[in-house]
């Protein structure tokens, strides 16, 4: 017999079946790295299969990751670990730190003026927005590069109709908006506290998988600048206090289930310890 959180469960993932690559690159980043980065294949497949991938789907992402060069693939026996290769571990933390890091802090903005294709693509990969066709708008954070005439500036009036437009004009602030709200509308509903085990761990890898698509889009802009009633506030406390009560049970699942290559994964390593902190300052 299913149980209400059994139901609520099919509700919530079975509307939006992920594709194999991204759901595998949501586990390696929640679950594996923190944790000391391997994961036997088998216990891959019986995560993504709670969201409807199969192991067939599993195993051809993973061999395109290889082939990507964002997993590596050791073997013990007759038994198949993967890891996240060096090159993609760099990437994986400055995404954690964007998921599970503090609220975004005051700074400056950039406007750049490049006229080379190459080097605007390369602008937009780091989250710049085209206000023209050689200008681009930022923000001026740690890991940001630009090449091109560069200028810091700082809005007088951060939300007045004419700065409002420019930035809706560069980040589409309306659709972001629209998927902050959607995100809220989507998991509001969830009581964590009577989920364990395998369902918390999925449930959890769940809201990360949803929160991660939306917050890796967007533009870090200062709380000054966006709309007072701005949803990407309530959706980042959400997912915090949600994430904290699933962990309750999720992680000692982990640490009594999952397998690495050389001993089953800790339930709570203390490299988490700074994710939960920041987490608990935001639930």
């Amino acid at each position: 017999m299913q149980t209400p959180q059994d139901i609520f469960l099919k509700s919530l993932l079975s509307p939006y079946p992920p594709k194999a690559g991204p759901l595998i690159v949501t586990i390696y980043g929640d679950i594996v790295e923190p944790r000391g980065g391997s994961l036997w294949v088998g216990d891959l497949i019986t995560l993504c299969g709670e969201f409807g991938v199969n192991e067939s789907l599993v195993r051809t992402a993973v061999s395109r990751l290889v082939s990507r060069d964002q997993l590596q693939g050791e073997r013990e026996g007759r038994r198949s670990y993967y890891s996240l290769t060096p090159s993609a571990r760099s990437d994986f933390h400055a995404a954690a730190d964007r998921i599970f890091g503090p609220p975004d802090s005051e700074c400056l903005l950039l406007m750049v003026i490049q006229p080379d294709k190459t080097a605007q693509d390369r602008l937009i990969e780091q989250g710049f927005g085209a206000v023209g066709d050689s200008l681009f708008l930022g923000v001026d954070r740690p890991g940001r590069t630009a090449t091109g005439a560069l200028f810091r500036a700082v809005p007088h009036h951060g939300r007045d109709s004419d700065t409002q437009a420019l930035l809706n004009r560069a980040f589409d602030l309306a659709r972001l908006a629209q998927a902050y709200k959607d995100f809220i509308q989507r998991f509001e509903a969830l009581n964590a506290k009577n989920v364990e085990g395998l369902q918390a761990l999925t449930l959890r890898l769940g809201i990360v998988h949803a929160y991660r698509a939306i917050r890796l889009k967007d533009p870090q802009l200062p709380a000054s600048v966006l709309p007072e009633d701005w949803p990407g506030h309530p959706a980042r406390s959400l997912f915090a206090k949600t994430y904290l009560q699933l962990s309750e049970t999720a992680d000692p699942y982990i640490g009594d289930t999952l397998q690495g290559r050389s001993a089953l994964l800790a339930a709570h390593p203390d490299a988490l310890d700074v994710r939960f902190t920041a987490l608990r300052q935001l639930a």
